[in-house]
């Protein structure tokens, strides 16, 4: 009976740990079509809240693709219960929040999702999503 409710708390938590790691990790796509000009987010500035050039702004936009490459192979790292996904959510966070508050006027509640990952991280263990002993039947 432990390990079928084990095996539930497992699915739920990856399930939302996955879903919580790819979502962040899409609405970070948002920072470079703003940025390029791709397209017109009348929610979004596409400016700094620090003052930089634009040559420095266009590097910035590469962040934000860091930002979705890194917490997208953390969320594919949880669905496939490999115990590499927290060290990748994690750089994902340190990117993401770099970002964050270089365009903090845009992208100040980004911090929230963040929080969490890092919660979902520290608290993975006791999730039964930390893989590091991984029963694959």
């Amino acid at each position: 009976m432990l390990t079928e409710t084990r095996r539930r708390t497992d699915t739920v938590a990856r399930w939302v740990v996955g879903v919580l790691l790819i979502g962040h990790g899409l609405i970070h796509l948002l920072g470079p079509v703003e940025i390029w000009g791709v397209a017109d987010l009348e929610e979004l500035t596409g400016r700094p809240s620090i003052d930089i050039v634009q040559t420095a702004a266009d590097i910035g936009a590469n962040g934000w693709l860091a930002a979705f490459l890194i917490l997208l192979i953390a969320g594919i790292g949880v669905f496939t219960r490999q115990s590499w996904w927290r060290l990748w959510a994690i750089v994902g966070v340190v990117v993401s929040q770099a970002v964050i508050v270089i365009w903090w006027a845009d992208a100040a509640t980004g911090t929230i999702p963040n929080l969490l990952v890092i919660a979902a991280v520290v608290s993975s263990r006791r999730l039964g999503i930390d893989y590091l002993e991984v029963d694959r039947t």
